[in-house]
């Protein structure tokens, strides 16, 4: 074969290559997550999901490396710890609340621990007021309380929160229907961790905590996030 004909089918090899790599989809947030809620969902169960990060990104977390579940099924608690990394401080357990606990030993939890003297889930300041009929702001509700803004603020802790509360899907201002899932009422006297567990109860899923180190602007960054599967068709995606 003629050297022109090799170079250039040497070119178009490395074109075809990169087209290849630019054509990769590009992860969404809580991709992630996948194999984890599909576990907690199979088995009906909710969880929560407790690590160290960096936050690179501000508002998207810097999941730990999760490995890849096995073809054989066993109970949640062994699934889950497949995945998780293979790292020893890394432990999942189940409570008595029957919540999946992924906790990495050592992160700074004092913010979940701090108590909260009322919570109102009424949706104030959005267009359905007298319940919450998503998790992103049923989650943004607890993080806004006097007593979470006071405590980040002395400790000179940035949230990085993702999700919020928007409208209906299609509708911004219109009104849930009655019979979707909501929060409503108000709770008393209550850790930020219990009110998180409180969110799962109506809308199944994982609730996600990262704490960073400081970067050099502030004591250090936390980051908050709700997850839950949802089915595009047949393919099952994680949503926020």
């Amino acid at each position: 074969m003629p050297r022109g004909v090799l170079i250039f089918a040497f070119v178009v090899g490395i074109l075809l290559s990169a087209q290849a790599q630019d054509a990769t989809p590009i992860k969404y947030v809580g991709e992630p997550l996948l194999p984890i809620l599909e576990v907690l969902n199979k088995t009906n169960l909710s969880g929560s999901l407790v690590f160290s990060g960096r936050c690179p990104l501000g508002y998207t977390p810097d999941f730990p490396p999760f490995r890849t579940l096995g073809t054989s099924w066993n109970s949640p608690l062994q699934s889950l710890g497949e995945l998780v990394p293979d790292h020893p401080t890394m432990q999942v357990t189940q409570d008595k609340s029957q919540v999946i606990r992924m906790i990495e030993l050592g992160v700074p939890t004092d913010i979940l621990h701090l108590r909260i003297s009322h919570i109102a889930f009424d949706g104030s300041g959005t267009p359905w007021n007298g319940a919450v009929y998503q998790p992103g702001y049923a989650m943004m509700t607890i993080l806004r309380t006097p007593e979470v803004v006071a405590f980040m603020r002395a400790h000179d802790i940035k949230s990085a929160f993702n999700g919020t509360g928007g409208g209906v899907t299609g509708n911004p201002m219109g009104k849930w229907p009655p019979e979707h899932p909501h929060i409503s009422g108000s709770l008393d006297n209550v850790t930020v961790a219990e009110a998180l567990d409180h969110v799962l109860k109506a809308f199944p899923g994982i609730w996600v905590y990262e704490n960073c180190p400081a970067n050099g602007t502030n004591g250090r960054d936390v980051y908050f996030g709700f997850f839950y599967l949802q089915h595009w068709g047949s393919e099952p995606v994680v949503v926020q």
